[in-house]
């Protein structure tokens, strides 16, 4: 039994280190694999972010500066004092009306007058924070810029204003003009890009400063310079050589692809941040599922055998236990239950040997095919009679056995079985009888000492003729 548990164990554990080895490759192969493909789809992903952010806003860029080079618009400025407001109002909302941008708007140099297309708003001043941005764009050697900040026109919608420099033929500035287009609509298109392929997209400028962001909280007060991520990366995420910057997170940022664009029309950058270790957690937790699943049916498979082979090896060593005849079990099986009842320090039983008389005779008169009928028949009467305790072929023509009881009521039993034996009319027709000697057990006894008491008195039944039972 321990051989065979010990090979049950061996062949399970190599059965399971194949399955750790195949899980352990395929864990090895497809994780490169997913990573590959999220980079690919990540990079795509970006590329048609980037593709619809710069032409979104490269639009208005073109719209300012048409608008800034107008001849219209030039002349009106140069005329303002003589020209009437409405003119560049009208001229204004025609811009207005024609792209449908969020805001269309025009600054004098000369008179510091804010045109609206819906009317004159107000004059700037220097002293007025919020016109702080004319004034700087001003003083900046820049064609256009874009701008993030609040539309006073417009109950401080957040927007993204395109300010295109107004100049004459001589370089000298006439007034600033451009549109604005409502930093809602960008984080729609920011918003739809994550859903889509579950990934952080957005806008940042030169210095790491959030410029557009579905989260309208980072937009100008987030900086990432200042996060662990983006400082591993280092000022390589601001390349604008490249037309795409791949950059694999590490060390504590690991599961992290950041993806940079620059958009040299915005001079900004587009970021993209895409988490793959949600992806690698899925994929290890169907593996753990897997594995559990492969322990489970394993495990099953190894029960069902064990049972099966715990079955058979039943039924073998019950066929080792059974006589050749099939009837009776043998010395063996009286053996077997002997040491067992010994164990169990078990009182009132006996032990019996039985041995049949004159049965040479019926072998050599009539051949060993009846001594074996003879021999099956006392079996199946001594089977029946005995059927509440033990009985088994010692070998040849002697039987052992014992009976559940104490001596003097096993000597009953016996005697009953002996006049059985000796009225049957096929055994009387052989003249088969049977001598039994019989032996209550002791605390004392061993297999050795009740079997030579029973032993012994067999051989006193014997040699007083026969046919009787003798209790010691």
């Amino acid at each position: 039994m321990k051989q065979k548990n010990q090979v049950s164990i061996l062949i399970s554990a190599i059965i399971l280190l194949g399955i750790l080895a195949t899980l352990f490759l395929s864990y090895s192969t497809y994780s490169n694999i997913i990573r590959d493909d999220i980079l690919n789809i990540s990079k795509l992903s970006s590329t048609n972010i980037y593709s619809e952010i710069d032409n979104e806003l490269t639009k208005p860029i073109f719209v300012g500066l048409t608008m800034a080079n107008d001849s219209f618009v030039k002349n009106w400025l140069v005329q303002e004092e003589t020209r009437s407001d409405s003119e560049i109002i009208s001229y204004l909302e025609g811009i207005r009306n024609k792209y449908h941008y969020h805001s269309v708007f025009l600054v004098s140099d000369s008179t510091k007058k804010y045109f609206h297309y819906n009317g004159l708003f107000k004059t700037i001043t220097p002293e007025d924070a919020h016109d702080i941005w004319y004034y700087q764009f001003s003083n900046q050697n820049v064609l256009y810029l874009l701008d993030v900040d609040r539309d006073e026109v417009d109950h401080q919608l957040l927007t993204i204003f395109v300010n295109c420099k107004i100049s004459d033929s001589t370089g000298h500035q006439l007034g600033v003009t451009g549109v604005g287009v409502e930093m809602g609509y960008v984080q729609k298109l920011l918003s739809d890009f994550e859903k889509n392929y579950q990934l952080e997209a957005f806008l940042v400028d030169e210095n790491g400063l959030v410029q557009a962001h579905t989260n309208a909280a980072y937009i100008e007060n987030r900086n990432i310079n200042d996060e662990g991520l983006y400082q591993d990366i280092g000022p390589s995420i601001y390349g604008k050589l490249d037309s795409i910057n791949v950059f694999d997170g590490e060390d504590s940022h690991s599961g992290q692809y950041v993806i940079s664009h620059y958009i040299e029309e915005l001079n900004w950058y587009l970021i993209v941040r895409k988490d793959t270790s949600i992806l690698t957690k899925s994929f290890n937790e169907q593996l753990y599922y897997d594995f559990f699943i492969i322990v489970l049916v394993l495990a099953s498979v190894i029960l069902i055998v064990t049972k099966i082979l715990k079955k058979h090896e039943d039924q073998l060593n019950q066929i080792a236990l059974v006589d050749s005849l099939g009837i009776l079990n043998n010395r063996k099986g009286f053996d077997h239950r002997l040491k067992d009842i010994l164990a169990k320090s078990e009182t009132l039983w006996s032990v019996f040997l039985m041995d049949l008389d004159h049965f040479k005779q019926v072998n050599d008169q009539h051949g060993h095919i009846q001594g074996d009928k003879v021999l099956k028949h006392v079996m199946t009467i001594s089977n029946s009679t005995l059927s509440e305790h033990l009985i088994t072929r010692w070998g040849g023509d002697e039987f052992s056995g014992i009976i559940y009881t104490s001596g003097i009521e096993a000597e009953t039993i016996l005697e009953n079985l002996r006049q059985t034996i000796a009225n049957d009319p096929m055994l009387i027709k052989f003249n088969v009888t049977v001598s039994i000697g019989l032996s209550e057990a002791t605390l004392l006894d061993t297999e050795d000492t009740i079997i030579k008491r029973a032993d012994k008195a067999l051989y006193q039944a014997k040699s007083e003729g026969k046919n009787k039972v003798v209790r010691l």
